[in-house]
């Protein structure tokens, strides 16, 4: 059976940012390149950010980690700045490209393609005027062609209509924000819990005064229109005095000690 993959785990590549390399950082994304048959990627293009810098094509297997905050790769400036600026074959995706319905008339433009960690296959894009005025998640299942600055989906009008809008992360970090402080029981715990968004999905990390406190903070933010997945990583505090009081038990220097975790 299949393992499924979060979001929070698939690769995201934002035209226009920045990409981070060993020792430093260097020009933007602005194109990537696919194997139209497999729909995999294969190789990412770079805009170099000095004066009158070149498009280079690196090979995606130099691609460490991609998310909003920067794609890091494990080359260092120097290979970068020698790198081929001739473009590989395959289907060529950037920025301009269009996203066009079949199943109606609808068309918008390329923002975003998210890859599955152990494929580097298409997971979902993310297309802007899709719907007027939104951007919207479209899942691979979905994509039925992709061409060189074109890329074909069928997805029925009900469907697409249904559809949450894709939000910015800045967005859902204030209305999340704000959801957790709406919650009064929450009030005690908010100076210890750190909440982040980052594509759409919500980190929730820190501790708190019990575990079903962090049960409530996950399902207030939960309401919040167009979050993608919450990783709930808050440590309650009745959870952590079980842990200690444990390997206490189980180290011959305190297990026959008199223990109260407070």
């Amino acid at each position: 059976m299949r393992k499924l993959t979060s979001i929070s785990e698939m690769q995201k590549l934002h035209f226009g940012s920045k990409i981070i390399c060993d020792d430093g950082d260097d020009g933007f994304l602005t194109q990537v390149i696919f194997d139209p048959a497999a729909h995999g990627i294969t190789h990412i293009g770079v805009k170099q950010r000095r004066l009158f810098g070149n498009t280079v094509y690196l090979p995606y297997d130099t691609v460490i980690n991609a998310t909003g905050s920067g794609i890091t790769i494990r080359l260092k400036l120097a290979e970068v700045a020698t790198a081929s600026s001739s473009s590989p074959g395959g289907v060529l995706l950037d920025d301009k490209s269009t996203v066009e319905n079949s199943a109606s008339s609808a068309k918008g433009r390329l923002m975003l393609v998210a890859l599955h960690p152990d494929s580097n296959q298409l997971a979902y894009l993310v297309v802007h005027d899709l719907r007027p005025g939104q951007d919207t998640l479209i899942r691979a299942e979905y994509i039925t062609e992709i061409s060189t600055g074109h890329i074909k989906i069928n997805v029925p009008a009900a469907t697409l209509n249904a559809l949450a809008p894709y939000r910015p992360d800045s967005v859902l970090q204030r209305e999340v924000e704000a959801a957790l402080f709406d919650a009064t029981p929450l009030h005690v715990d908010l100076k210890a819990i750190s909440a982040y968004v980052l594509d759409g999905v919500l980190y929730l990390d820190g501790n708190i005064s019990s575990s079903l406190r962090a049960d409530i903070a996950r399902d207030q933010a939960m309401g919040v229109s167009g979050l993608l997945e919450v990783k709930n990583n808050l440590v309650g505090d009745d959870r952590l005095a079980s842990d200690l009081a444990m390997a206490l038990g189980r180290d011959p220097r305190t297990r026959d000690l008199p223990m109260c975790v407070l």
